[in-house]
C-alpha cells in the first residue's frame, strides 16, 4: 500500500492512497512541489504534523510498521509533541525526513528531528545541489527495511563513540548489503568539523571506514549512508570519531538496517 499527499498548501490537499506502484507515481509525479500554491509567508509554520494526524485517522491503508518519508523546506511551529510522537510509536511507525537548511518558513526545525528520532526514524538537513541526493537515498531504506540497531548519543566536543559488538540478522555466513546510517548532528550543519567512523571485525579481518568519498558513501548534509557488504554470523565492532568546534551538545544518531527479519527495536524514551 502506497500514499502521498502535498502539504503546506494554501488550500488543503487530501492523502492519497494506492494499491499499486504505478498510480502511486504517477500520483506524485501530478503533485510534485508548487511555490505558487505554498503560504507566501515565513511565520506560517509547517501543517506536516496535522497530514500525520490525518494519516493515523485513516481506514484506508494498514498502520503498523508504516514507513513515512517526509521533504520539508518549511518547518513547523509546533512545540506540543508528545501526544502525536506516542500515537505514531504506538503503531510503530517510522517517520524519515529530509529538511532544507534554508527555511522557507516556520520556526521550529529541531521537531522534525524529534518526531524523527523518536520513532526511530531519522532526519537530515541539507541544502544545495545535493539536497535532492538527500531525498533520494530515502529509498534507500525500502530495500533494507528491517532496523536492527538504532541509538542516540549526546555529544559535544571532541570524543569518540564505540558501539557494543554485533552481528547482523543474517543467519548465513555469506555477505549480504546493509544499510549503514549515521546523522550528525541534530540541526543544519553548524560548529561541525567532522565525523568518521570505522566498521571492522572484533580480529580485524575486515575493515569498513567513512565518509569515503571513492566508495561512494560521502556525506551529504548531515547525513551518511552506506551499504559495505558485511557477513552474517560474524562480530563486528563500530567506532564513531566527531569533532565539533565548541562544547555545545549535539545529538548523533545511529541506524542499522538488513534485508533480513529482525523484529520491532525497544522505542527511545520520551
Amino acid at each position: 500500500m502506497f500514499a502521498n499527499i502535498r502539504f503546506d498548501v494554501k488550500v488543503e490537499e487530501e492523502i492519497q492512497y494506492h494499491s499499486d506502484i504505478f498510480s502511486f507515481n504517477a500520483s506524485m509525479s501530478a503533485r510534485m512541489p508548487d511555490a505558487s500554491l505554498g503560504y507566501n509567508d515565513t511565520t506560517t509554520g509547517s501543517d506536516v504534523f496535522n497530514v500525520l494526524q490525518k494519516f493515523l485517522s485513516n481506514k484506508q491503508a494498514p498502520l503498523c510498521g508504516a514507513l513515512v518519508y517526509i521533504v520539508a523546506k518549511r518547518y513547523p511551529n509546533d512545540k506540543a509533541l508528545r501526544e502525536l510522537i506516542t500515537e505514531l510509536r504506538d503503531k510503530h511507525i517510522f517517520v524519515y525526513i529530509v529538511a532544507h537548511d534554508f527555511r522557507s518558513g516556520g520556526s521550529n526545525p529541531g521537531a522534525l528531528f524529534e518526531v524523527a528520532d523518536k520513532t526511530k526514524g531519522f532526519c537530515i538537513f541539507n541544502s544545495g545541489v545535493n539536497f535532492w541526493i538527500s531525498v533520494s537515498d530515502l529509498s534507500y531504506v525500502n530495500h533494507r527495511p528491517y532496523q536492527f540497531q538504532s541509538q542516540t548519543f549526546n555529544v559535544s566536543g571532541i570524543g569518540r563513540l564505540e558501539l557494543p559488538v554485533w552481528q547482523t540478522p543474517n543467519p548465513t555466513q555469506y555477505s549480504e548489503q546493509l544499510l549503514v546510517v549515521i546523522i550528525v548532528q541534530n540541526h543544519s550543519l553548524s560548529n561541525f568539523i567532522s565525523l568518521n567512523y570505522t566498521i571492522e571485525t572484533t580480529d580485524k579481518s575486515f575493515v569498513f571506514v567513512g565518509p569515503d568519498q571513492s566508495s561512494g558513501w560521502p556525506r551529504f548534509g548531515t547525513g551518511i549512508l552506506a551499504q559495505p557488504d558485511l557477513y552474517g554470523s560474524t562480530d563486528y565492532k563500530w567506532t564513531i570519531d566527531y569533532h565539533y568546534s565548541n562544547n555545545e551538545p549535539q545529538q548523533i544518531e545511529t541506524r542499522l538496517y538488513s534485508n533480513y527479519y529482525h523484529d520491532f527495536l525497544p522505542l527511545p524514551q520520551m
